[in-house]
């Protein structure tokens, strides 16, 4: 049992052995490898930050080109309305104030037969009159 006990001893310094000439001949390659991990690591984190920050950003931005587009939306709903109300509201008033065509035949029609029937003018404007009032 005591070979067994200085085998298993010699077996676990030959590892250390082992494990220390692996550290002496891969060990600087190995915290090379080790290092350029840490600074992809890094190099991505910060990357990953500038991505999230440039799409905070770009959200931020998108909203307020929203709302001004609604604005600009809104301002031309009410400019639109306003120019409807006025074109209305001129149409209207040519219409109310224009003279209907049968009106104005009626009135050359009674202009004629005044002046056929040897009428005056003062009775000409007279009966004018009376039917612009109506």
């Amino acid at each position: 049992m005591a070979k067994k006990n200085d085998s298993g001893a010699s077996l676990e310094l030959d590892q250390q052995g082992v494990n220390r000439i692996r550290d002496i001949v891969f060990g600087p390659q190995m915290r090379e490898y080790e290092q350029r991990f840490q600074q992809i690591k890094n190099d991505l984190e910060r990357m990953q930050q500038e991505m999230e920050r440039l799409s905070d950003k770009l959200i931020d931005q998108d909203a307020e080109q929203l709302k001004k587009l609604q604005a600009l939306q809104q301002d031309m709903r009410k400019s639109d309305d306003t120019l409807r109300n006025e074109l209305h509201e001129s149409s209207q008033k040519l219409t109310d104030e224009k003279v209907d065509r049968v009106t104005l035949a009626e009135l050359f029609i009674e202009l004629g037969n005044n002046i056929k029937s040897g009428g005056s003018l003062t009775d000409l404007i007279g009966m004018l009159v009376q039917d612009n009032d109506k």
